[in-house]
């Protein structure tokens, strides 16, 4: 309860430290708030509605953050400890202020609502991959060197666009979130898990894991359909909702490694730290445009590879990937510090990386999964087109704030 209480207190703080009032509206007349716009702010003058929020990833926090502009009370429910879903840096376990993302991480340049919200929030990009030094390929234990330009020509899967059209956030994909969060801080609840949703003629109720109860008009779901079927509906659910959130929609596995290094040793061969292997994985160095000397590696599996990577024991998962990285930055076990990983699929909010389906469950299934029932609506990447991109999180996330928005606060 102290984090909770320390975060609320910041939260507010920059809210105050940035000129926003925090002033009753009882008695006093408010100075005209300027003029807002964003990339996805909610258009027409509808009565305000009492909207609870389940999830407070990308999905939930786009969707509270146009809520509230738009004059409807919004409260939001998150399981974790933190916003931000299946946005994740990691921070804590390394040194010099080096991290490294264990979800969302680079942006195509199509991604419309994902760069608008970067801009709004005036968060600076940068490339996301390194722009010098040689890019590695493993295959069959035999090391290629790529140069600069060539890399950046490619891609990193054939339907994809370019290495070089792809940036980051700077600093941490981490901060967008949080930029929603900061406005939206006394609205959020963190380590408030959802038990049950109930729905009638009067309106909806949300009963969470220490017993409060939460009445609203409108239910926005945001949480990824493994971790939906924790939560009792009643009435029920949809055929179709049910089996997707019963194990009939797949979602893929996904499992980074991370190492912290003292130096960076690959660089005295002219490596920045990236490249692809045959296993198959990506290596990444995220933190290669940091200045100093300590770097962190990291490997990114998908799959099966992270399912074999997640048999495995933590002592046993870091001498896995060191031993096959001989072959790409010899003498590696020498100067390796430490290492983590995080699995999604042990993930306990989120059961997997993202929305998977195969071409039969997508075409069965994926009209009837973000669809509203009644009173409750539902967002997240595995509601949209953009499955595994925090564009699609965003992008579900305003179509249902637009319902909820435009709704009746009665059902007719």
């Amino acid at each position: 309860m102290p984090d909770l209480t320390r975060r609320e207190f910041l939260f507010k703080t920059m809210l105050i430290t940035g000129g926003l009032a925090l002033a009753s509206c009882e008695d006093e007349v408010q100075d005209e708030e300027p003029d807002y716009e964003s990339p996805g702010m909610l258009l027409g003058d509808y009565p305000p509605k009492n909207v609870i929020i389940v999830g407070a990833g990308m999905a939930g926090l786009s969707a509270g953050y146009e809520l509230t502009h738009a004059g409807h009370n919004v409260t939001i429910l998150e399981a974790r400890s933190r916003v931000g879903g299946r946005v994740h840096t990691h921070r804590n376990e390394f040194s010099d202020g080096h991290f490294a993302e264990a979800g969302a991480a680079r942006i195509p340049p199509d991604h419309d609502m994902t760069l608008g919200y970067a801009d709004h929030f005036n968060l600076p990009l940068d490339p996301f991959y390194p722009q010098s030094g040689f890019f590695v390929y493993l295959s069959e234990n035999t090391r290629t060197l790529i140069p600069t330009n060539d890399f950046l020509e490619g891609r990193p899967w054939p339907t994809s666009v370019q290495h070089k059209d792809y940036v980051k956030i700077r600093g941490g994909t981490d901060l967008l979130p949080t930029a929603f969060a900061e406005y939206l801080a006394d609205q959020i609840q963190l380590m408030t898990p959802v038990e049950s949703i109930t729905q009638n003629s009067g309106g909806v109720f949300v009963r969470v894991s220490d017993g409060t109860e939460f009445t609203g008009d409108r239910v926005l779901c945001t949480v990824p359909l493994p971790v939906l079927n924790r939560i009792q509906f009643s009435p029920q659910l949809s055929s179709e909702k049910l089996d997707a959130m019963s194990g009939g929609y797949n979602y893929a596995s996904s499992t980074r490694l991370f190492m912290q290094f003292a130096e960076r040793f690959w660089e005295n061969e002219g490596l920045n730290g990236w490249g692809y292997s045959d296993w198959p994985e990506e290596i990444w160095q995220p933190t290669w445009d940091r200045e100093g000397p300590r770097g962190i590696l990291m490997s990114y599996l998908r799959y099966d590879r992270a399912d074999e990577l997640d048999a495995l024991s933590a002592s046993n998962q870091l001498e896995h990937v060191l031993n096959r990285w001989e072959n790409v930055f010899p003498g590696i076990h020498d100067h390796v510090e430490h290492g983590s990983s995080h699995s999604w699929v042990k993930d306990e909010w989120s059961g997997g990386a993202w929305a998977s389906p195969t071409e039969e469950q997508y075409e069965v299934l994926e009209h009837h999964i973000g669809e509203a029932e009644g009173r409750i609506h539902f967002a997240g990447e595995h509601a949209s087109d953009y499955h595994g991109w925090m564009q699609g999180a965003i992008v579900s996330g305003l179509r249902a704030a637009t319902e909820i928005h435009e709704s009746a606060s009665l059902l007719t």
